[in-house]
């Protein structure tokens, strides 16, 4: 658009063109639940299809639109499908989609105060949910971040600082003794990452065994404590699962609090997907203890409905978090207390705490507690399910809403099959499953050995569902078997 001979990059109506979009969106949702849940296309079939070249002239907003509903929509996962049950990035409700739509118009830059009042208001607002949710005292701390790793990340920051604030200046050159971290063997890989980011290093987070049903050993924990002062390290900070990221497990919080306590360590709860059960009356009770943690990561794109990207970090103590990440700059002009700069490292940032606050505040608490409950149930179900088939056999018990179980069938039991060929075999009914748009689930190593990881995080997954997911899967199965030994006869 042009103005008096001034260029600028505003569009002529522009309205129209929103509309243009927020009905592809809109399309998008209310087909959601058709298959397939992922086209089965390589990266090589899609990227001679998405145009690529880069116009001299543009092509204008309509035609651009047009691009994205014929070579883009199509070949976007399904992530809100009903039979999505990967990852515990879950489906987003609607309004929380609406909600980031006004956070991306809107624009605001909340680093300062000034660059986003409301922005800032609405990020304390939506801690303080949080907070009061999982029963922090007053005088608590957070930051929004992207999500669980990043969470994770600001977490374990301020734990080092919180134990080593000498590290601020000589950084980790500075200590005298190694620093330590504890974390069971079942923690997610953000936990790892952050110690090399933070200069812990791999090598000096210690993997805690985890019993029968896959939670951390206090008794395990407090040896290899003890283990590590007599070799002259540090040990400086616990991390507890609250819904691990395999089976969904959760640690003992009380027992690892009580150890936190006595040896003086942070405790740090990874609740990026199972904090939402805090929702459910019926459900909290498992994640009893976390009331006790000196900081908690959960992510609101997860189990709470609300699009990528948003992750929290809560903090007991507010001025712990502020000790590590305050920071000034001249450019950024007078200091005010509430500027978001100061509780994380991340400085431009999006106000990721709209679609949070706009969802939560159009859906309501009751609204989304029976649908997390439901959900929870509907893995109960299907646990069930597996159990009682002959061919089935559940490999973790259900803790929240993760169900992971083995495809065993009798006839390649019969026939000789080894524990790898089982493991085989379960990979590659994940396949061709999801080379037929059906679902789209992973893979869980649990126990040693491999099986079928559903995620039941899904606001729009019905117990129909979970009985035409079960069904293919056991066909698919049971025809993967019968060809393999048909196969073998033969030869």
């Amino acid at each position: 658009m042009t103005h008096n001979g001034f260029e600028t990059l505003d569009l002529d109506n522009l309205e129209r063109h929103l509309q243009s979009a927020a009905k592809l969106i809109a399309r998008r949702i209310s087909n959601i639940t058709s298959d397939p849940v992922k086209k089965d296309v390589t990266f090589e079939e899609l990227a001679s299809i998405i145009p690529s070249d880069f116009p001299t002239e543009g092509l204008g907003p309509q035609a651009v639109i047009n691009e994205v509903a014929q070579h883009i929509e199509p070949y976007s996962t399904k992530i809100g499908h009903p039979r999505f049950l990967a990852w515990i990035t879950t489906s987003p409700g609607p309004a929380g989609t609406l909600g980031d739509m006004l956070c991306t118009g809107l624009n605001q830059a909340p680093l300062t105060f000034k660059g986003g009042p409301a922005a800032t208001v609405l990020e304390e607002i939506v801690l303080s949910w949080f907070a009061g949710m999982f029963g922090l005292p007053q005088g608590y701390g957070g930051t929004i971040v992207s999500g669980g790793t990043m969470a994770n990340l600001m977490g374990l920051t301020v734990a080092r600082r919180a134990h080593a604030p000498e590290v601020r200046q000589k950084g980790m050159q500075g200590l005298d003794r190694p620093l330590v971290m504890y974390v069971s063997d079942q923690g997610h890989m953000s936990v790892s990452r952050s110690a090399v980011l933070l200069g812990i290093g791999e090598d000096n987070v210690r993997a805690i065994p985890s019993d029968e049903h896959f939670r951390m050993q206090p008794d395990a924990l407090e040896k290899a404590i003890r283990l590590d002062r007599d070799a002259g390290l540090q040990p400086f900070c616990v991390v507890a699962q609250a819904g691990s990221v395999t089976t969904g497990a959760v640690d003992p919080m009380h027992a690892i609090a009580d150890i936190c306590q006595r040896e003086k360590l942070w405790l740090h709860v990874d609740a990026a997907y199972g904090g939402a059960a805090m929702l459910a009356d019926e459900l909290k009770g498992k994640l009893s203890g976390i009331e006790r943690a000196d900081s908690i990561c959960v992510d609101p794109h997860k189990w709470f409905f609300v699009p990528l990207e948003c992750g929290i970090t809560l903090f007991r103590n507010r001025e712990q978090q502020l000790d590590t990440f305050r920071a000034k700059a001249s450019y950024l002009g007078e200091e005010n207390p509430h500027d978001l700069k100061n509780t994380t490292f991340i400085l431009s940032r999006a106000n990721r705490a709209l679609k949070v606050w706009f969802a939560f505040r159009t859906y309501g608490k009751a609204r989304l507690a029976r649908i997390i409950l439901r959900n929870a149930r509907l893995a109960a179900t299907l646990y069930d399910m597996m159990q009682q088939h002959a061919d089935w056999q559940p490999i973790a018990p259900v803790e929240l809403s993760i169900v992971c179980g083995r495809y065993t069938p009798r006839k390649a039991c019969e026939a000789g099959w080894s524990e790898q060929q089982i493991d085989a075999l379960q990979l590659a009914m994940l396949e061709e499953l999801e080379r037929s748009g059906a679902a789209l689930l992973t893979p869980a190593s649990a126990g040693g050995k491999i099986g079928i990881r559903v995620c039941v995080a899904n606001h729009r997954t019905t117990p129909e569902d979970l009985q035409l997911l079960f069904n293919t899967l056991t066909a698919i199965g049971t025809r993967l078997v019968e060809s393999q030994i048909f196969a073998t006869v033969k030869d």
